[in-house]
């Protein structure tokens, strides 16, 4: 004879088992019931046609493309809206650097490190090879510093005419160089290293920076490729003349994002490769037969103040032709898979048999439940 405790916890098994055939049998309706579009429906020859006239109704045409956030036009063509790739932490980039050689209408100008000979041919006993210093200056016999940075070599000896001539009687000074574009030269010992000649490759530190030669650290992470090359170009302008450089994209080590739960596959995967919510399902080897499609959550918390989330319903943006490449994926994001509430219920009830109620009866489980009270009697 069962005792009241056994009768109750049967009543509780009959009643879950009860609820869990329910809610799967309203699933199965609510899903027979979905509304479904399709454009064409393929049976013979002539749908086939009627799907290519679909297609050539529906092609972005350049007039389209202007009224299409998603395209734009190039040489007359609509093509898809690409954003241009912005340099991230790990990316390599190699600088070639350009130098000409070629003959220029602009005079020489001199530089710090630049050693000259000034020449006073009616007075040798002044005359003097000097450096140009740090601070753009020179130090000339008989009248002491003066500016040289920046001067030709013919207005810097008009200016040491015009002070000699304070002191002297025609003292008609001239200029020589005798070690000049030193900068380039230590350019050059940078580069040389390379294997492909007069270039450095560089990889964008966790921080988001970068070193040059001569010019020293500068920011990249956020900027594309073209941004940099400008800034690179500019900053050399101002130490190096004659010089151009070309910036190349070696390696990129696209920023990652997650997708976890009720797929076949879970982990992190390149942004670059699942632009979209349906395309991170697809490399994750797809979802479970326990996954709830209807209620896949994104969790987002790149470059907001504070972390959001948002529920996608992949189940019926499926059947209705509702189509998800507008929901972009971006670098950080979690994309979580529940599980279906049937099969919540079913780990409940698996725990129930398994952790609790077999300590008391002689049930026997795995998934399914089975169990044995032919040795008791019912008695109301």
């Amino acid at each position: 004879m069962l005792s009241n405790e056994h009768r109750f916890l049967r009543y509780l098994i009959y009643g879950i088992c009860l609820i869990a055939l329910i809610s799967s049998s309203a699933c199965f309706h609510s899903a027979s019931d979905s509304p479904s579009m399709f454009d064409a429906t393929i049976k013979n020859a002539d749908d086939v046609d009627q799907l290519k006239q679909v297609e050539k109704q529906l092609t972005i045409t350049p007039e389209k493309a202007a009224l299409h956030p998603d395209y734009q036009v190039i040489n007359n063509i609509a093509v898809p809206y690409v954003p241009e790739y912005r340099i991230g932490p790990g990316d390599v980039l190699e600088i070639v650097y350009h130098l000409k050689y070629e003959k220029t209408p602009e005079e020489y100008r001199l530089e710090v490190q630049d050693k000259i000979s000034i020449n006073l041919p009616f007075y040798p006993q002044y005359s003097s090879s000097t450096l140009i210093r740090s601070d753009g200056k020179i130090s000339a016999p008989l009248i002491g510093d003066m500016a040289a940075e920046s001067k030709t070599p013919m207005e810097l000896a008009a200016d040491l005419t015009r002070e000699y001539k304070k002191y002297l009687k025609e003292p008609a000074v001239t200029i020589s160089l005798e070690a000049f574009n030193v900068k380039v030269d230590e350019l050059k010992k940078a580069i040389t290293t390379a294997a492909r000649g007069q270039s450095k490759i560089a990889p964008v530190t966790p921080d988001g920076r970068i070193s040059f030669p001569l010019i020293g650290g500068m920011q990249v992470q956020g900027f594309t490729v073209a941004q940099v090359e400008k800034a690179i170009n500019e900053s050399y302008a101002k130490q190096v003349r004659n010089l151009n450089i070309t910036l190349i994209l070696l390696e990129i080590h696209h920023p990652k994002l997650y997708v976890l739960g009720e797929v076949e596959k879970p982990g992190a995967y390149d942004i670059a490769s699942v632009p979209n919510v349906l395309n991170a399902l697809t490399l994750s080897g797809g979802f479970k037969k326990s996954g709830e499609l209807e209620e896949i959550a994104v969790f987002r918390n790149e470059g907001l103040e504070r972390p959001i989330a948002f529920k996608v319903d992949i189940k019926t943006a499926l059947k209705t032709g509702i189509a998800l490449t507008n929901i972009k994926l971006k670098p950080g994001d979690i994309i979580y898979v529940p599980k279906t509430r049937l099969d919540e219920r079913n780990d409940t009830i698996e725990k129930i048999f398994t952790k609790g109620i077999y300590a008391i009866l002689p049930f026997t489980t795995s998934f399914g439940v089975s169990y044995n009270l032919n040795q008791y009697q019912y008695q109301p």
